[in-house]
């Protein structure tokens, strides 16, 4: 039997208050430079014919395009900024997809209620919303990352391995 992930069909992003990013704002950049001064070209499609203005809009945590979520592609490795509607930073990475660099970055998403986590390794450093989680906060073992506490709803969670 093999094993398949189950993943949402669509990115989903918070706020800081763990509810999901309403109005929000979507930067996506060129790779360890500052996403809203040095955008890249985003598309809605895998195939890049359908290009996305930024910043890229949050409708109930999603990003939107024309009004229902979507998912939105890039060709190389990227920065990403999120804010709220008011223009305050959620969360910050300037290096996403970090192949480039050595390093592997495994994505999540909150629930809620999930504490165990597979990753392909130890990770060297953990990011929930853009935030650097303490050591302290979750534990690992046999390819799980075990948090002390579920990670809130919606929320972005980074393993950099």
């Amino acid at each position: 039997m093999s094993t398949i992930e189950v993943q949402p069909p669509y990115p989903a992003f918070s706020g800081a208050d763990g509810q999901p990013l309403e109005n929000g704002y979507i930067w996506i950049g060129t790779t360890n430079l500052s996403p809203q001064t040095n955008p890249i070209n985003v598309y809605w499609d895998a195939a890049f014919s359908i290009a996305a203005a930024q910043p890229i809009r949050t409708l109930n945590g999603y990003p939107s395009h024309n009004g229902t979520p979507a998912r939105f592609y890039v060709g190389s490795d990227y920065s990403i900024q999120v804010l709220d509607s008011k223009g305050s930073v959620v969360y910050t990475s300037l290096n996403d997809n970090l192949s480039g660099n050595g390093f592997v970055a495994t994505n999540a998403t909150g629930n809620g209620t999930q504490t165990i986590f597979s990753v392909s390794s130890v990770p060297s450093a953990i990011f929930i919303n853009g935030v650097y989680q303490n050591q302290n906060t979750y534990a690992f073992a046999n390819g799980n990352v075990t948090f002390s506490e579920a990670p809130p709803l919606t929320s972005v969670i980074e393993f950099l391995i």
